[in-house]
């Protein structure tokens, strides 16, 4: 065996082994994509459920505190999750980090909006 066959063999393995972990980041982004669809479907449809089964209740009364209770409580959720796939992406280097970063900090700016207005 030659220097050269056993650089060319090791060279092959290293190119076989960045190409696994290459196929790897895209099965886990996959997921990541379909977490993120998902999880943000659920937390739209709690929110509409929420909305949903408060409706027609007047300003000031027990179920409007209660409707803003369960909205605060899932926009808080919902920026945790948002948070992490920020995260999640942000590891993998992909643009979706930006995306998800955005909607955290919308998600965020309402959560405290609501917070402050109900203070008042």
């Amino acid at each position: 065996m030659t220097c050269y066959n056993a650089c060319e063999q090791a060279s092959f393995h290293i190119d076989k082994r960045a190409n696994q972990e290459a196929k790897q980041v895209e099965i886990l982004a996959i997921c990541l994509q379909v977490l993120g669809a998902l999880g943000t479907c659920i937390l739209l449809a709690l929110t509409g459920a929420a909305f949903w089964y408060h409706r027609g209740c007047r300003m000031g009364s027990f179920r409007w505190h209660m409707r803003n209770q369960h909205l605060k409580h899932l926009s808080a959720l919902a920026c945790l999750f948002f948070l992490a796939m920020t995260a999640s992406y942000a590891v993998l280097h992909q643009v979706w980090a930006l995306f998800y970063f955005v909607i955290a900090c919308k998600v965020a700016t309402w959560w405290l909006r609501l917070t402050i207005t109900q203070r008042t």
